[in-house]
């Protein structure tokens, strides 16, 4: 008897992972490092990078036993890739574009990463072209295999990168990522 395996993309529906997340308004740094240090406001100034408020980084740590990843625990499948991640902006309650507003317009360019299991994987970028008030179509990096990211039992998902101006304001958004699932097909022969 002979045994083959063979991989091929499955004809299920794509995996779709939704995740809100904030980056929260940065006037915050000098202060808090302020509190903590004790340092005077021009002696802040002296040693805190003034780009240091244009730096965002916002993460999540999520579990692999999340519903909507619950197909990904069949045996059979060999291979997750990810095939979509894009921004949208979550404006606050009653609130549209105005002056002042917080859109994902003031992003300029950022990185999309999943660590587990103490390794970090580069997923997904973007830049300046593809930033739109109110969406972000992330351009994908390679087809890595994160499959054992997702079926990890604990993951973290990072959005960082720099902004076009300081945010008075927190700014809120979601994060989608669709994932196109590759089963491997068995088969017998006498």
């Amino acid at each position: 008897m002979k045994t083959s395996v063979s991989n091929h993309p499955s004809n299920a529906s794509p995996v779709e992972l939704g995740v809100a997340l904030t980056i929260t308004h940065h006037e915050g740094v000098r202060r808090s490092l302020r509190t903590a240090f004790g340092l005077s406001s021009r002696a802040l100034n002296l040693r805190i990078d003034a780009g240091m408020d244009l730096i965002f980084l916002c993460e999540t740590t999520l579990p692999g036993s999340l519903p909507c990843l619950a197909s990904l625990t069949h045996p059979a499948v060999r291979a997750v890739m990810l095939r979509q991640a894009t921004l949208s902006w979550v404006p606050d309650t009653g609130q549209g574009i105005g002056r002042g507003t917080p859109t994902l317009g003031a992003l300029e360019r950022g990185n999309c990463f999943l660590t587990a299991n103490s390794r970090k994987v580069p997923i997904a970028t973007f830049g300046p072209a593809n930033v739109q008030p109110t969406r972000v179509d992330m351009e994908l990096l390679g087809q890595p295999n994160l499959l054992e990211f997702l079926r990890s039992e604990w993951f973290t998902l990072e959005i960082s990168g720099t902004n076009r101006r300081r945010l008075s304001r927190s700014l809120a958004f979601r994060i989608d990522l669709q994932f196109e699932v590759q089963m491997g097909a068995s088969t017998a022969t006498a």
